[in-house]
């Protein structure tokens, strides 16, 4: 039985979104095909109807991450809605969720070991989305990479260290947020 076009959309938006949500908690070398298929609701051989390769999957998925957390920021108008923003992004609720919602926190240790199309998608991404931060922030470009390389790295020491130092994890969320 053939499905149709708009069915088979359907599916591969699925596909996308598990594997954007396994890649965030398990990396891309973490997530199998057949693994990233059946959370789908998918079999394995059904995978190359949608995509040629899991590259190209880790690439769009990438870039699928980067164009959600750019439009959260770029929907970031004034000074109150930009420190909210910042404040969820350093939070508890931010450093404990099992994937982390920001792909620079997510990908940053891994992307450098993928494909071209996954780095390139990454730099991209990350390219529009400190353009996006700079606007929203109201500072020059220099200063809002500045402030947003300190929350990357901060979100990211915090999970490092949550299982096993909670108070330390504690500790550098708060300095982030002061920050």
């Amino acid at each position: 039985m053939r499905i149709t076009k708009q069915r088979a959309a359907e599916n591969r938006e699925r596909v996308l979104d598990e594997a954007a949500r396994l890649f965030r908690e398990k990396g891309f070398d973490g997530v199998a095909v057949a693994e990233l298929m059946a959370a789908a609701g998918m079999t394995h051989g059904g995978f190359y109807n949608h995509f040629g390769s899991k590259d190209e999957l880790e690439a769009r998925a990438c870039a699928r991450l980067f164009a959600k957390s750019v439009a959260r920021i770029a929907s970031v108008a004034n000074a109150p809605a930009f420190a909210a923003y910042r404040a969820r992004y350093v939070s508890t609720e931010a450093r404990d969720s099992s994937a982390a919602n920001c792909p620079m926190v997510a990908f940053a240790g891994d992307v450098s070991r993928q494909g071209e199309a996954v780095r390139e998608a990454y730099a991209a991404g990350l390219r529009d989305y400190l353009q996006a931060f700079a606007k929203a922030s109201g500072k020059p470009r220099g200063a809002a990479i500045r402030e947003f390389a300190g929350l990357v790295g901060a979100l990211t020491l915090a999970r490092s260290v949550a299982a096993s130092d909670r108070a330390l994890s504690d500790e550098i969320l708060a300095a982030a947020q002061e920050g």
